[in-house]
């Protein structure tokens, strides 16, 4: 780097459990703002400014309040016009979140591929988040633990997997539980169907009483801005088809069905 060049703005952040987050900009224009904006929004909801102020050791300072009324999906950072680099993340106080509230409002910090600084946000409420999820060899099913927020169970519950494309194709199973907690168990049988070579993907919701609304069960209580290739599970083969479940770019819980080998 030349004397004449200037390295792009670069922030380090904390992350605190009440969705607050605090930016440490290193390189920021003199009278830069620190800019987010919602991708692929043009509204005028879709951009929040925040004043940058003198922290010392030449850097200066964005607070993010958990207030701040920040829409579900993708935000990428700027200081002034400049897109802003992703330094250290401090997202410690994500981790293992029960949040005392039925709307839960979630921001991740996280890099994208280019060394861009983002935040993946999520705005439920009711929310149905998944917790530990297995795979019953034996049984040729999947299990499935989680907790409510914003509902509880009420007689009628059940879980329903959903076929992507195919509002038509819905498979019901009870759930048991008490209160905000909730498990299942959902049988890969009756998920297959004719073999068309075609990969299926199920979608899983929660009903939490007869006649209630879905609420789509999803994981973000947590510092993982994208499971895909994080929580990996095994495949069980039923019939023609591999079953897998694994979750979305959207941290929400599915089962694919592919050719088994």
């Amino acid at each position: 780097m030349t004397s004449t060049e200037r390295r792009a703005p670069r922030a380090d952040c904390v992350a605190d459990a009440e969705g607050g987050i605090t930016f440490d900009v290193a390189g920021a224009a003199p009278d830069a703002e620190f800019v987010l904006k919602r991708r692929g929004g043009d509204g005028p909801h879709d951009e929040v400014s925040l004043p940058l102020t003198a922290s010392g050791d030449g850097k200066s300072r964005a607070f993010l309040t958990a207030a701040a009324g920040l829409a579900e999906g993708r935000w990428d950072a700027y200081a002034g016009e400049e897109a802003v680099e992703s330094g250290i993340r401090d997202v410690r106080a994500l981790l293992d979140r029960v949040p005392d509230a039925d709307r839960v409002a979630v921001r991740v910090p996280y890099p994208e591929a280019d060394g861009r600084l983002a935040l993946r946000c999520w705005v439920r409420g009711p929310h149905a988040e998944a917790g530990d999820v297995g795979v019953a060899q034996e049984r040729g099913a999947m299990t499935l633990e989680g907790r409510l927020y914003g509902a509880e169970l009420a007689e009628g519950a059940v879980a329903e997997a959903r076929l992507r494309r195919d509002g038509s194709q819905v498979r019901r199973v009870p759930v048991t539980g008490e209160g905000r907690t909730f498990a299942f168990t959902l049988p890969f049988a009756a998920l297959g169907g004719e073999d068309t070579g075609k990969e299926r993907l199920w979608d899983l919701w929660l009903l939490p009483a007869e006649d209630a609304s879905g609420i789509r069960i999803a994981r973000i209580l947590d510092d993982v801005w994208d499971r895909r290739n994080v929580y990996i599970y095994p495949g069980q083969q039923v019939g023609a088809w591999l079953a897998t479940p694994c979750y979305t770019s959207e941290n929400e819980l599915c089962v694919r069905l592919t050719a088994a080998p």
